[in-house]
């Protein structure tokens, strides 16, 4: 009977030790990833690329060696760890689709929820022609969000079922850069005016 009794406690503890499996989940490196991406789509730097762009120059051959280090600093210091020709190819659509969307958000038309996507909150004083206008941007812009959030996380070893988690981390970059009188949806599910 003991025997038995311990082979099931063993078993027993042995499955409850396989099933707690912690899964990691690197939020630091995500939200450094987010800022800058959304960063970088919604062009909120552009004097820092600017300081970057005037530090590559090469300088003059006598003074080469004293100042290779530095450039070398300098490309290493903005290169993002997360960058693959998927995830180039989608801050490029969203960077290029913004400016379509700042009078909307600005309206009040779109606004950026809790999960990183944009949803359409009133129709007030939008055309039935803009209407269709505006559901393609959404639709849009949430694909290539959507897209976004599985590349970083497949790029970064990040479980599929972690994948809200991402979402969560760029939707408060989204909301941090967006424009003047965006709809923000709180964590909690409210909708407030930016």
């Amino acid at each position: 009977m003991k025997v038995k009794f311990g082979s099931i406690l063993f078993f027993t503890i042995f499955f409850m030790a396989c099933v707690t499996v912690n899964i990691y989940f690197p939020a630091a490196k995500v939200e450094k990833a987010a800022e800058e991406i959304v960063k970088e789509v919604r062009q909120q730097s552009p004097k820092k690329e600017q300081k970057l762009k005037k530090e590559e120059k090469s300088p003059p051959e006598s003074e080469l060696h004293k100042w290779q280090f530095v450039n070398c600093a300098y490309a290493q210091e903005g290169v993002l760890e997360v960058s693959t020709a998927s995830i180039r190819a989608l801050k490029t659509a969203i960077k290029k689709r913004f400016p379509k969307l700042i009078p909307y958000f600005q309206k009040g038309i779109i606004g950026e929820n809790n999960r990183g996507l944009l949803e359409i909150k009133s129709w007030q004083g939008v055309s039935l022609a803009k209407r269709a206008k505006v559901k393609q941007l959404v639709e849009a812009e949430n694909k290539d969000r959507t897209n976004l959030y599985q590349e970083v996380a497949k790029n970064m070893g990040i479980d599929p079922s972690q994948l809200g988690k991402v979402q969560k981390i760029f939707a408060k970059q989204w909301q941090k850069t967006a424009p003047s009188g965006t709809w923000i949806q709180t964590e909690d599910g409210k909708w407030v005016r930016k």
